[in-house]
C-alpha cells in the first residue's frame, strides 16, 4: 500500500485483483455528492458533507468495462494501467459516471497530479462539467489543491465558469485559508469580475467574510471588491463577518469598517444590523468593536421593532446586556408586542440578566396587554426571576388590561410552586379580573390540577360566579377536565348549578363531547334533561357537534330525545344532527325514537284534525238542538197567538150578540171570558189540567170580576197608536182625596131606594142602567184591544160597596 500527501490509503490495481478471496477497501476524500459504480461487483459509498471519506469496495473478480476501469485506475494512481486503458478506449476519456464526473475530476479529487497530466495529454476536456455544473477547476479550488489548479489553468481551464449554484472557482476557494490559491485566481480575473455573484447574489467577499478568512478579505478588498453589495437576504459582508464565530472574525469586522465605516448601520431585509447579528450569536468581542464605532446605533429596530438589547435579553447574554446599556441602549424600547428586553429576560428565567436591568433602575413597563415583566415571569414559572423582582419591591398586585394579576398568570400556566410563592408574599387569593374570574377559574379552565388543589388548600372559594353566572365547575367541564370536576364537587359545588343562560356544567361538557366529565356530573345527579334559556338540552349540544359517544351516554341516562328548542324553528336534537351532517348520530337518534320537528308537526296535525272532526260533530249537534228548541218555542208562541185570537173572537161575538140586549150580565160574561183566556195563556199544562176540573165560576168571583172591570175602566192607562206605528200611554189624571169625598157624598145624597129594591140615582131607571152597562162593555172591549197577547192585566180588588152595587145590578 502506498501513501499520498493526505495520508490516503489505496491498494494497487494489481494487488486488488490478485486477492480473489478478500474484499479490499480504500478511503479517499470526496465531495458532497455520493457516487457508486455502474459495475455490478463494485460498490462505492460516500457521505454528503464535504471533506468526509469515501469507501470504495470491490468484490472478488468482477469484469469491469473500460470506462469504470479508467475511473478506478485514476483513483488508485496506476499510471501504466491507465495508459493501457486509454489506448483501448479509442479516445473516449470524458464519459462520466452516474453523477457526470469524468476520470479527470477523480484525479483532482484524490490529488493524482500525474494521472491528471496523462488524461489531459490524452485529450480529456478540462472544462467538462458534471451534473452539478462543476468543472475540474471547481473541484481543485474546492479542495484547495494549488498544484492541480495551476495545471488546469495552464491547460486552458476557465476560472469564470459557474456551477449550478452560480459559483465560480473563486467562490469555492474562499472556504480554505490558502491565500496562494486565492492569489492564483485573482491574477486570472479583472477587477470587475471579482464581484461575480452566485444565485444568492453573494460575492467571493461575502463567502470570505462568512468563513472569517481575513487574508482572503484583505486580498479581495485590495482588488476593489464592493463591500456594500447585499445578497438575497439583504446582508452585506459586514453582516456575515459579524455573525461568524471564527477568531479572525473580529479582524474582518475591523478591516471592513476601516474600509467603509458607513455600513455599520446597514440593515438587511429583516431590519437587522451587524450589531443585531453579533448579539444574536453571542459574539461579545464583535459587539465591543461595533459599539465603539462612533456612528453605531445601539438601539436600531428591526422589522418587529426589536433592538439588539432585545436579542441579548432573549438569549440571556448578561455581559452583552451590560455593554449595550453602557453604550446607551434604550431599555424601555418595546417591540411589536409591546414587550421590552426585560420581558424576554424575565420569561426565560434569566435571573442574572434581570438583575442587570433592575440594578440599573430599568422600569418594569407594560406590554400591549398591560402585562409587566413580573407577570411574564409568573406565567412562565420563572421562580428565580420572581424572587429577584420581590427583592426589588415589585408591585405584586399590579393588574393588566383585563384585571388579571401575576397570580392569575401563574394559575393559568399551572405553576403551583409559583402560585405558592406569590401567595406567601401577599398575593390576593380572591383577586378578580374584569370577567370576575379568580385565579381558581383560570386553573380550572386550563386543567391545572396541582394549582387547583393548592388554591383550595389555601381556602379559595369554590362557589363564586363570574359575570356570566358560571362557576369554576362550568369552566372545568368546558375544558373536559373530569378530575377537577370531581375535586370541585367534593368541596361542595352543586353539579347542576346554572349560569345566567340557564346552562349547567353538563351542557358545557356535552358541547365539547367530554364523556368523562359528563359521567362524573351525571353520577352526581346532574339532570340529563335540563334545558337552557333557549330550550337547548344537552342532547341538542351533543348532536349539533356530532359527539356520538356523548349522545349515547345521555340516552343511557334517560335523556328525552324529542325536546324542542324555544327558538322560532323549534328544532329537536335530531334536526341539529341532520343539519350538521352527522349521519352516525342521526341514525342512532332515529333508532332511539327521536323525531325531527317535521315529524312532530305531522303527528300534531293528525291529532288536531281528529279533535277538529269531533268539534264539528259536537257543534252540529248543538246547532240542531238549538233549532229544535227554537222550533218548539215558535210552536208555543203560535199556540198563544191562536188562543189570543180565539179570545178576541169570543169577545167580539159576545159584544155583537149581546149589544142589543140590555142584560146586566153582559159585562160579567165579557169579563169572565177575558179572564179565562188570560188564565189559559199564563197557565202551565198542569195548571190547565187542574182548571179543567173547575167548570163553574162562583158568584163571588163574578162579582169580583165586575168590580175589577169597573175599576180597570177608571184606573188603567190607555194605549193609543201613534204615527210611528208605536203605542202611546195615556194615564188618567189624578184627583185628590177631597174631590173624591165630595163626589161620593153627592152621589149618596142623590141616590134613592127604588121600589123594586134597587139603589139608583133619582130619575134613574132601566134605560139608564142599560146605558151604563153598554159604556162599561165598550171600555172593556177597548181595553182588550190594546192588550197584547200574553200580557197580564193586574185585576184590582173590589170594595164591598162596589160588590153590592154589582149585586144590585144583577
Amino acid at each position: 500500500m502506498c501513501s499520498s500527501k493526505k495520508s490516503v490509503a489505496v491498494k494497487s490495481d494489481l494487488q486488488l485483483w490478485k486477492h480473489d478471496t478478500k474484499n479490499v477497501s480504500s478511503q479517499v476524500e470526496m465531495p458532497s455528492v455520493p457516487f457508486s459504480s455502474r459495475s455490478e461487483g463494485q460498490v462505492i459509498e460516500g457521505r454528503k458533507s464535504d471533506g468526509q471519506s469515501l469507501e470504495v469496495t470491490k468484490s472478488e473478480g468482477p469484469r469491469l468495462d473500460s470506462v469504470t476501469q479508467i475511473h478506478a485506475s485514476a483513483v488508485n494512481g496506476e499510471k501504466q494501467t491507465l495508459l493501457r486503458l486509454i489506448a483501448a478506449s479509442n479516445g473516449d476519456l470524458d464519459v462520466g459516471d452516474q453523477f457526470g464526473r469524468s476520470p479527470l475530476m477523480y484525479c483532482v479529487l484524490v490529488d493524482r497530479l500525474e494521472c491528471a497530466e496523462i488524461l489531459i495529454k490524452a485529450g480529456a476536456q478540462v472544462n467538462l462539467k458534471d451534473k452539478g455544473g462543476r468543472t475540474a477547476l471547481h473541484w481543485a479550488a474546492h479542495k484547495g489543491n494549488l498544484r492541480l489548479m495551476k495545471l488546469l489553468l495552464s491547460r486552458g481551464a476557465d476560472c469564470r465558469e459557474k456551477d449550478n449554484e452560480g459559483q465560480t472557482a473563486l467562490h469555492l476557494c474562499t472556504r480554505h485559508k490558502l491565500p496562494k490559491c486565492m492569489a492564483l485566481l485573482l491574477r486570472q480575473l479583472t477587477p470587475g469580475e471579482v464581484d461575480d455573484q452566485d444565485k444568492n447574489k453573494r460575492t467571493a467577499l461575502h463567502w470570505a467574510a462568512s468563513y472569517g478568512n481575513l487574508e482572503h478579505v484583505k486580498m479581495l478588498i485590495k482588488q476593489d471588491s464592493n463591500i456594500g453589495i447585499p445578497d438575497t437576504e439583504g446582508k452585506t459582508p459586514l453582516h456575515w463577518a459579524a455573525s461568524c464565530r471564527d477568531r479572525e472574525a473580529v479582524s474582518c469586522v475591523k478591516l471592513i469598517l476601516e474600509t467603509t465605516p458607513s455600513v455599520i448601520n446597514w440593515q438587511d431585509y429583516e431590519g437587522r444590523t451587524a450589531l443585531h447579528l453579533a448579539v444574536a450569536d453571542g459574539n461579545e468581542s464583535v459587539v465591543n468593536v461595533l459599539t465603539t464605532v462612533k456612528n453605531c446605533n445601539v438601539s436600531a429596530l428591526d422589522n418587529v421593532f426589536r433592538t439588539p438589547l432585545h436579542w441579548a435579553a432573549v438569549l440571556g447574554h448578561s455581559k452583552i446586556v451590560s455593554i449595550l446599556l453602557d453604550s446607551g441602549a434604550d431599555s424601555s424600547s418595546s417591540d411589536s408586542n409591546g414587550a421590552t428586553a426585560l420581558h424576554y429576560a424575565a420569561q426565560n428565567n434569566f435571573s442574572e440578566t434581570v438583575s442587570v436591568f433592575l440594578c440599573r433602575n430599568c422600569t418594569d413597563e407594560q406590554d400591549l396587554e398591560g402585562r409587566t415583566a413580573f407577570m411574564w415571569a409568573a406565567g412562565k414559572g420563572a421562580d428565580d426571576v420572581i424572587r429577584v423582582f420581590l427583592e426589588h419591591n415589585v408591585d405584586i398586585q399590579q393588574e393588566d388590561k383585563t384585571g388579571g394579576t401575576a397570580l392569575h398568570a401563574g394559575a393559568l400556566s399551572g405553576h403551583s410552586t409559583t402560585v405558592k410563592l406569590l401567595l406567601d408574599n401577599g398575593a390576593k387569593l380572591e383577586a378578580t379580573d374584569q370577567a370576575k374570574h379568580t385565579p381558581l377559574f383560570r386553573a380550572c379552565e386550563m386543567g391545572q390540577m396541582d394549582v387547583v388543589q393548592t388554591l383550595i388548600d389555601c381556602q379559595a372559594r369554590v362557589d363564586v360566579l363570574d359575570q356570566d353566572g358560571r362557576s369554576p365547575l362550568h369552566w372545568a367541564a368546558l375544558g373536559g377536565h373530569a378530575y377537577i370536576c370531581q375535586i370541585l364537587i367534593k368541596y361542595g359545588v352543586n353539579p347542576d348549578v346554572r349560569d345566567y343562560s340557564a346552562r349547567a356544567p353538563l351542557h358545557c361538557a356535552a358541547f365539547g363531547g367530554f364523556v368523562n366529565c359528563m359521567s362524573v356530573l351525571m353520577e352526581h345527579e346532574a339532570d340529563a334533561n335540563s334545558q337552557d334559556s333557549k330550550g337547548m338540552t344537552c342532547l341538542h349540544w351533543a348532536c349539533s357537534k356530532g359527539h356520538l359517544d356523548a349522545v349515547k351516554l345521555l340516552i343511557e341516562y334517560n335523556a328525552f330525545p324529542n325536546h324542542m328548542a324555544f327558538t322560532e324553528d323549534r328544532y329537536t336534537p335530531l334536526d341539529y344532527a341532520l343539519m350538521g351532517e352527522h349521519h352516525e348520530v342521526a341514525q342512532y337518534m332515529i333508532e332511539q325514537g327521536a323525531l325531527s320537528i317535521t315529524g312532530i308537526q305531522d303527528i300534531a296535525a293528525q291529532k288536531i284534525q281528529s279533535a277538529f272532526r269531533g268539534y264539528r260533530v259536537r257543534k252540529a249537534f248543538i246547532e240542531r238542538k238549538k233549532l229544535l228548541m227554537k222550533h218548539e218555542k215558535l210552536k208555543k208562541e203560535a199556540a198563544r197567538k191562536r188562543a189570543a185570537e180565539e179570545g178576541r173572537k169570543v169577545c167580539d161575538d159576545h159584544v155583537t150578540r149581546k149589544q142589543d140586549t140590555s142584560s146586566p150580565s153582559t159585562l160579567l160574561d165579557i169579563h169572565q171570558t177575558t179572564q179565562h183566556m188570560d188564565l189559559q195563556l199564563d197557565k202551565t199544562p198542569l195548571d190547565r189540567a187542574k182548571g179543567d176540573q173547575e167548570k163553574t165560576i162562583p158568584k163571588s168571583d163574578r162579582d169580583s170580576a165586575k168590580c175589577s172591570a169597573g175599576k180597570l175602566q177608571r184606573n188603567q192607562p190607555t194605549l193609543t197608536p201613534n204615527k210611528d206605528n208605536g203605542l202611546d200611554i195615556q194615564r188618567p189624571e189624578k184627583t185628590d182625596s177631597r174631590s173624591r169625598i165630595e163626589d161620593t157624598s153627592l152621589t149618596e145624597a142623590n141616590n134613592s131606594v127604588h121600589p123594586d129594591g134597587m139603589t139608583s140615582a133619582p130619575g134613574s131607571g132601566p134605560s139608564q142602567v142599560v146605558e151604563k152597562t153598554r159604556s162599561l162593555q165598550q171600555s172593556v172591549v177597548s181595553t182588550l184591544q190594546v192588550i197584547t197577547p200574553g200580557q197580564k192585566v193586574k185585576q184590582p180588588r173590589m170594595r164591598s160597596s162596589q160588590r153590592r152595587r154589582l149585586q144590585n145590578v144583577d
